[in-house]
């Protein structure tokens, strides 16, 4: 029973993400879908990416299972180097939209990311579960047309590096927030948040400061 239980725990933890990640690249790598060395993942992602649209992974980089990641239009995702994407998380890049997750960075489990404009994920950012980074709203100006009938207003989305997005976190199109900042659980970002500043509520409010690594 140990040396079964051994063989499972090699197989899920070492093999079959490396042997899922070769077949990933075996069906995906072309032109427009670019992986990189050491590449591993849990399941086989769903990657739908327009022939004018780009997608380009790292180094290191490992996904967890059942993640869907879009291309359309002339849009361009990048995931750099070291970066963790953890199960059910939807990456979206639209119009001529640039998503960028850069180095180190880490997407928690059911993560949503909207980019019908620019969005950039700092340096080792922290994102955890259940957060929608949403760059996209419906017009409602007109009341007689219906809303789905009226188009969206786009504004890109930054996040400096080292800030930590606690669970189900709502960031609304424009915001940019700071480097090393926090938002805590179920906040709403509606304005910018400055470095190294903790808000929390809805909407976001500074709540603390971070000074020298601690809380101020």
């Amino acid at each position: 029973m140990k040396t079964l239980f051994l063989l499972t725990q090699w197989w899920s933890r070492r093999e079959g993400p490396m042997l899922r990640a070769a077949l990933a690249k075996l069906i995906y790598g072309g032109p427009n879908i670019q992986i990189g060395s050491s590449f591993r993942c849990d399941g086989m992602p769903r990657c739908l990416v327009d022939p004018d649209a780009k997608l380009t992974v790292g180094n290191n980089v490992e996904f967890r299972s059942g993640i869907e990641i879009r291309a359309h239009d002339s849009a361009r995702i990048v995931i750099e180097d070291g970066v963790r994407i953890d199960r059910g998380v939807r990456i979206l890049a639209a119009n001529k939209a640039l998503v960028r997750i850069s180095n180190g960075a880490r997407i928690g489990l059911y993560s949503v990311l909207n980019g019908g404009d620019s969005i950039h994920v700092g340096r080792k950012c922290l994102i955890s579960g259940f957060v929608y980074l949403q760059t996209s709203m419906h017009r409602v100006e007109t009341p007689n047309v219906a809303i789905r009938d009226q188009g969206y207003d786009h504004a890109p989305i930054q996040i400096g590096d080292g800030a930590w997005l606690g669970s189900h976190v709502v960031v609304m199109p424009g915001r940019v927030i700071g480097m090393d900042a926090v938002v805590g659980s179920n906040g709403v970002v509606t304005r910018d948040i400055a470095d190294r500043m903790i808000v929390a509520g809805v909407p976001a409010r500074v709540v603390k400061e971070r000074t020298d690594n601690r809380i101020s």
